[in-house]
């Protein structure tokens, strides 16, 4: 009856504290969900707050697309796969933040033992068969958990049945309860709030540094769209210059060879402008291969193409290369870039991950020192409930203290990761200190380059216009025979050559703005661009 009531005991014990626990492992936890089953392309599953313009997406069908830089900005906002890479890392971090911060959570314990021995005796004295036969089964339930000063504490419930045939026992079986309250607190090394707490400072550091790289994906993505954009507008307007060049040609061959055949005009002429014609085309061809390229360029970052045939998709720029002229301050552009940068913050965050690894390996330099008490209540009892209501009136108890010490000879390790984080540290700063330079460097740079741009632009037209002129003058002068085709050609080329570098120079002036954002971190407040919480989802919007 009483090994009846025994199991029937260690049941309920097992019901009340190990089922919750596997079911508590066994379910999703609440503040960390799961990733989804991806069962096809991960771009198709993953959702995050992707930043926004004012301006709208343009759609992607048909085998064009004609479209705006804001709208080329706009669609690889939504659709770029740098961006939907760099949005994990955020994610990522959180989850680390949240694994540091996990070793202070609560841990339930449980254990179930038994245990069961003969024991051959020399008299009969002990047992009346000259064997002793013992049997012990333990259940124990407690709860554990590690402070923020770096103290262990826990509280465990136990209860142990013995059951002997040794003659000594006036109880048997017996069944010792008892509950026992322990503490191990580090005195010196692993000692305080801030060194228990230093890797999830650091951990969070790191979130707010992968936020930082993420805004400075977005911008670095925004300009790999207006250069490859502009590039492309020069890539077209050099093929329609090539080609016109080369119709010029042909038109000259033509005439040539009606002055030829009613003898005006020498054959040798009509050599000279088939070789120009052989070398214009080839040009043609070049400029094609070019305008492809960089289509193609454009439509990786744009992300326009989910398929192999898609990559037929022609691309047609809506907007032509401008001058608009822009002042630029040297010293305001360079304080806005200190104040704004991404990589210049992170690096910030860069020295005070190094000053809290500094601080806790300063600390851990100090031996081991360690303070551990603990109190337990005990009571016997032939039954459960006895053993629990004379451990509840304290019918025996004990106390327990102690300090422990330990110190390596020579400290080794701790030294070495107190030198490695105080290089570490240093490194940081005078990383600090070289990105600080460089950023003042490029902005000076990029201002210089915006104004040597501008200036280009000037000087470029006034030598189109000039060449064009030249050419008209020229053709006046062909046509009364002062004139050779040579010159003719020269000053074809001289003009579309000309034209090339006046679009050159505009192009290169909004590359060059486009630079300058980038280095100041204006490109959000030029293209009024909103820039979400990648760590937070927007239903129903895929990347």
């Amino acid at each position: 009856m009483k090994k009846t009531r025994f199991l029937l005991l260690t049941r309920f014990i097992a019901i009340l504290f190990i089922f919750p626990v596997a079911a508590a492992w066994g379910a999703p936890a609440p503040l960390v969900p799961e990733a989804p089953i991806i069962s096809e392309p991960p771009i198709k599953k993953l959702f995050f707050q992707r930043p926004s313009a004012p301006s709208r997406a343009p759609a992607v069908s048909g085998r064009r697309l004609k479209i705006s830089l804001r709208e080329a900005v706009t669609l690889a906002l939504a659709r770029n796969f740098d961006i939907t890479i760099e949005a994990h890392n955020p994610r990522i971090r959180e989850r680390e933040v949240v694994e540091q911060e996990s070793v202070f959570d609560p841990a339930f314990t449980s254990a179930v033992n038994t245990e069961k021995s003969k024991t051959d005796t020399p008299s009969g004295l002990l047992t009346s068969s000259g064997r002793q036969t013992t049997s012990e089964q333990t259940v124990s339930a407690g709860i554990q958990k590690r402070l923020a000063t770096g103290a262990d504490i826990s509280i465990i419930f136990q209860t142990v049945r013995e059951n002997s045939n040794s003659t000594k026992k006036t109880i048997n079986p017996d069944l010792d309860s008892s509950l026992t309250l322990s503490i191990s607190q580090p005195l010196l090394k692993n000692f305080g709030i801030d060194v228990n707490n230093a890797d999830i400072r650091v951990a969070t550091f790191s979130l707010d540094q992968s936020l930082l790289l993420y805004r400075d994906r977005v911008i670095s993505v925004i300009d790999s769209v207006e250069q490859a954009y502009w590039d492309l507008v020069f890539s077209i307007s050099n093929l329609a210059f090539r080609g016109k060049s080369l119709g010029l040609a042909k038109d000259l061959r033509r005439r040539n060879q009606i002055q030829v055949d009613v003898g005006t005009l020498a054959p040798i002429e009509i050599l000279e402008a088939e070789a120009t014609v052989a070398r214009r085309e080839e040009e043609v061809i070049v400029a094609e291969r070019q305008v492809q390229d960089r289509e193609d360029a454009l439509k990786k970052i744009l992300n326009v193409s989910d398929n192999l045939s898609s990559w037929g998709l022609r691309i047609i720029p809506s907007d032509e290369a401008r001058f608009t002229p822009v002042r630029v301050k040297e010293m305001s552009s360079t304080m806005e870039a200190l104040k704004r940068r991404a990589d210049l913050e992170n690096a910030r965050l860069e020295i005070k991950k190094s000053r809290i690894q500094l601080k806790r390996d300063r600390q851990n330099l100090l031996p081991q020192l360690d303070l551990s008490a603990s109190a337990s209540n005990q009571g016997v009892g032939r039954s459960f409930g006895k053993s629990i209501d004379r451990q509840s009136r304290n019918k025996g108890y004990t106390f327990e203290g102690g300090l422990s010490l330990r110190h390596p000879l020579g400290n080794r390790d701790a030294k070495a990761k107190f030198d490695k984080a105080r290089l570490e540290l240093q490194r940081a700063n005078s990383s600090f200190t070289q990105l600080e330079q460089s950023i003042i460097e490029e902005v000076r740079r990029s201002v210089r380059q915006v104004r040597t741009d501008a200036k280009r632009i000037e000087a470029s037209r006034l030598a189109r216009r000039l060449a064009e002129e030249r050419l008209d003058s020229q053709e006046k002068k062909f046509k009364v025979g002062l004139s050779t085709s040579r010159d003719i050609l020269e000053d074809q080329e001289n003009v579309a050559n000309a034209q090339t570098n006046e679009v050159q120079a505009l192009v290169d002036y909004n590359k060059s703005l486009a630079q300058l954002g980038r280095a100041t971190y204006t490109t959000f407040k030029r293209f009024k661009i909103t820039l979400g919480d990648p760590r937070k989802g927007m239903s129903g919007q895929k990347p």
